[in-house]
């Protein structure tokens, strides 16, 4: 990459860097936030309902204490889910072939087994749970109908004589979701003998998500999720404008299609089969002093009003797995956005056809390969060579540059006191020797989206966690740490990315210019720069840009050693306008000479 591209990287990388950092600080308001929620519990009524309606909902909630609690499992291959009488829904999911621990981590504390990763652990309500409101949830105690190995059935009526039945039934594993999904068929059912009862205040809740460790700052994705129609809306908490800690259903959604709760790796998502207006409410909530989780729940149909004896039904998908990209994209409702390549700071929307291509690519190689950490340099080495013709052609570019310097510094000095002359002589200059200015920007305009796409994929990338490459890199979806000094981490894999950064920025190139030493102040301190922001990012990456950075040091080596030197040549235009048939001149064109006409008929040229 040339010396003046890396400019546009430092501005990239300062542009994440600050994206991260308003994250972390968006964050810190939001706990904050829900302390002072907690501290004013008893006097706050979220829903601007009256005193008396507060106390009547918070006497249903103590209603639950006394029930006792039972639970059923349903298991497949892939996940087994625990359900609860209390509220009639999933309790917990856990993934059988996703763990908390790395083998290494279970070899060093000594555990006989790793734990499985559970999903909405640190939440108090089940999934599938009727709410109404933020937060309020109906204290019914359900009966099971029938039960079998692959399906449950519940049942219950609340003191409004709203009879309530759901039907969980589990996918096979070769079905759509690869396991992950289990279907639920809501119906309701209005059993009074008078009047009717209406359905608007009704949400199913949709889970929660917390972070995977405690104070594990990589868990910023958290958050939640919807979707309306098609693409045109998509939100999370984690970007909510400052003034909205929350959702509070207020808002409705024409063709709200599905709802989710992720972290950086796994996703609770409830999906509507036949898409239907309504509102959804979420928010966090502080599970200790260094773990935060977020939840939410999407509303049943609007303008719903049963009569007696009249029933509703709803058929839903539960998705509760790994937020990846290759099982996401074959399910319903647009749900692979749930993995977010296109949320980026910088070039989103270009760098997503990049991740998709990336992340296809990486599970083909690693499947060939049997090595992610293999799999990612051969990448790093496939995009590399592809687009070696234009990395050449902007080297050529910058050693033209390089070669117009002394001439530049000359216009620089003749007319120091006319900024406006040094400009004009200095195109001048680029005219007559054919040099395009920006030549040396064209391989970076194209290397910036496939960067920011692989670090969109690396990032999200559920199939690294626990995988290694070799020696100390034993996950990388996690900085390599080798020990710690004075309380910082050494990660070796960022020390070495800034070293070959220094090394191929040495033989890269100068471009000439009136700011060539600021350029080389900036260019000087630019690995430091991002070694720093890099350091604690996956080592996923930091593997990618380390090879990266050892192919383009090849890459230069090869094209001094094997490369013709570029000449600087002025152009000669008075030859270039030379009268037809003159020495030097360009020979005379072939092409007939075309005949003027106009009018009603041809008219002879004079």
């Amino acid at each position: 990459m040339d010396r003046t591209g890396w400019i546009v990287i430092i501005a990239c990388s300062l542009g994440l860097f600050v994206w991260f950092d308003t994250q972390k600080k968006s964050i810190e308001k939001q706990r904050k936030f829900a302390e002072q929620n907690r501290e004013n519990s008893q006097t706050v009524n979220p829903d601007g309902v009256g005193e008396e309606k507060e106390k009547k909902d918070s006497q249903e909630d103590k209603a639950i204490e006394p029930i006792k609690e039972q639970f059923v499992t349903l298991s497949n291959g892939v996940a087994g889910w625990t359900f609860t009488n209390i509220g009639g829904g999933i309790k917990t999911v856990a993934l059988k072939e996703h763990n908390l621990e790395s083998p290494e981590t279970v070899e060093e504390k000594g555990l006989k087994t790793a734990s499985s990763i559970i999903l909405n652990k640190h939440s108090k309500y089940p999934i599938g749970a009727l709410s109404k409101g933020v937060g309020k949830f109906e204290g019914l105690k359900y009966e099971v109908i029938s039960q079998s190995k692959k399906r449950i059935e519940f049942r219950a009526e609340s003191p409004a004589k709203l009879q309530v039945t759901k039907i969980f039934t589990l996918t096979e594993d070769e079905d759509l979701g690869e396991g992950y999904i289990i279907k639920m068929d809501l119906s309701v059912k209005f059993l009074g003998e008078s009047g009717n009862i209406n359905l608007n205040d009704y949400f199913l809740y949709a889970g929660s998500a917390s972070q995977l460790k405690d104070g594990n700052s990589r868990d910023l994705y958290t958050g939640f999720e919807y979707m309306r129609g098609s693409k045109d809306k998509f939100r999370s908490l984690s970007y909510l404008k400052k003034d909205k800690e929350d959702i509070k259903g207020k808002e409705l959604h024409e063709k709200l299609q599905w709802i989710g709760v992720s972290n950086q790796f796994f996703s609770t998502n409830l999906y509507v089969k036949d898409s239907y207006e309504s509102s959804v409410w979420a928010n966090r909530f502080e599970v200790n002093s260094d773990q935060y989780a977020s939840q939410g729940a999407m509303g049943l149909p609007q303008n719903i009003n049963l009569n007696p004896g009249e029933s509703k039904t709803w058929e839903y998908e539960i998705y509760t797995g790994p937020k990846s990209y290759q099982i996401l994209k074959r399910l319903d409702g647009e749900r692979k956005e749930i993995v977010g390549f296109d949320r980026m700071p910088i070039f989103g929307f270009f760098a997503e056809p990049f991740a998709v291509l990336l992340s296809w690519l990486m599970n083909v190689l690693h499947g060939a390969l049997g090595n992610f950490g293999w799999a990612i340099i051969s990448i790093t080495v496939i995009m590399r060579l592809s687009i070696w013709p234009i990395t050449a052609k902007g080297t050529r570019a910058m050693k033209k540059m390089s070669k117009l310097a002394p001439m530049m510094q000359e216009i620089k000095e003749k007319h120091s006191n006319n900024p406006q002359k040094i400009q004009q002589e200095t195109m001048k200059l680029y005219k007559d020797y054919g040099v395009n200015p920006i030549g040396g920007c064209l391989p970076l305009l194209l290397q910036m989206p496939i960067f920011i796409g692989y670090f969109a994929m690396l990032r999200s990338a559920v199939e690294l966690r626990h995988e290694g490459w070799i020696g100390w890199v034993n996950d990388l979806s996690l900085p390599d740490s080798v020990g710690s000094l004075a309380g910082l981490p050494i990660n070796i894999l960022p020390l070495l990315m800034g070293i070959t950064m220094m090394f191929q920025m040495r033989m890269t190139p100068q471009a000439a210019g009136p700011n060539q030493k600021q350029m080389q102040i900036i260019m000087s301190i630019m690995p430091i720069f991002i070694t720093v922001i890099c350091y604690n990012f996956a080592s996923a990456l930091a593997l990618y840009w380390t090879a990266g950075n050892i192919f383009s040091i090849g890459q230069t080596w090869a094209s001094k050693k094997f490369g013709k030197e570029v000449e600087l040549k002025k152009i000669d235009r008075k030859r270039q306008r030379l009268p037809v048939g003159a020495p030097g001149a360009q020979p005379k064109s072939s092409k007939p000479q075309q005949i003027r006409t106009g009018g009603g008929g041809r008219r002879k040229r004079r």
